[in-house]
């Protein structure tokens, strides 16, 4: 009976030195759970997904055989070079310890957020209204000319070209109205705090609201330049 105590008392300290063996050298590497956590981390603040709750963050997996020395300093997290916030992207991953390291990890965010698209086909030259728009929800790692989320950026602008319908609008697709055109007479105004003075004018250019365009004084013939402030308006410096 003493001899098989004794068995068994050995029996459990050579167990427990192997248990205290395999957390130790557990300890030694930094978890890939880790890491994978300071990705995704990272990518929500970049994203400020509380600015858009739809976002979807996929890492990508991590070789089981690797095997990085455990970290005692929080990990940095940072965007590789040329990577991008939405979309596939890479982030680096870094540990600033006595032994330090680095990785690429491989990344996909997709962000789901309102757009605006053309509610019908629109001809080229177009000034955009209410019912010409409609609000759609769209991938915005899809969109990779840009889109517009605020109607109001986008009413009374004019479109470059034709545009089908069902088309997520993009801001190469439209500029701002055209409010002079070249040879068009025009007033211009100058204004400081104690007086405001208006002559005639020839535009030398077209101009878009807040353009700054060339105008040919018709009193002096002097060309001097101004900016368009609304339908046949220049204001310039007194």
């Amino acid at each position: 009976m003493k001899l098989l105590t004794a068995k068994l008392l050995l029996l459990l300290t050579l167990l427990g030195n192997s248990n205290g063996s395999l957390a130790e050298a557990v300890e030694q590497h930094q978890s890939h759970s880790s890491i994978v956590s300071a990705v995704i981390q990272f990518l929500e603040q970049t994203t400020e997904k509380h600015q858009h709750p739809n976002t979807q963050i996929q890492v990508g997996h991590l070789d089981k055989r690797l095997q990085l020395h455990h970290c005692s300093q929080p990990l940095v997290a940072y965007l590789a070079p040329g990577a991008k916030t939405v979309g596939k992207t890479t982030v680096g991953i870094r540990c600033d310890d006595i032994k330090p390291w680095a990785l690429y990890v491989p990344a996909t965010v997709n962000i789901f957020s309102t757009v605006y698209i053309t509610s019908h086909g629109l001809p080229r030259g177009h000034i955009i209204h209410n019912r010409d728009i409609e609000q759609v929800e769209y991938n915005l790692a899809q969109l990779n000319y840009g889109y517009f989320s605020d109607k109001s950026k986008l009413i009374g602008m004019q479109t470059k070209r034709r545009l089908t319908q069902g088309r997520v609008i993009t801001p190469t697709q439209v500029k701002p109205p055209l409010l002079i055109k070249r040879g068009e007479q025009v007033a211009l105004i100058s204004k400081s705090s104690l007086f405001t003075v208006r002559m005639n004018g020839q535009a030398m250019m077209d101009g878009a609201y807040g353009d700054l365009i060339r105008v040919k004084n018709s009193s002096s013939r002097r060309i001097i330049e101004g900016k368009v402030t609304q339908p046949g308006v220049v204001m310039i410096n007194p």
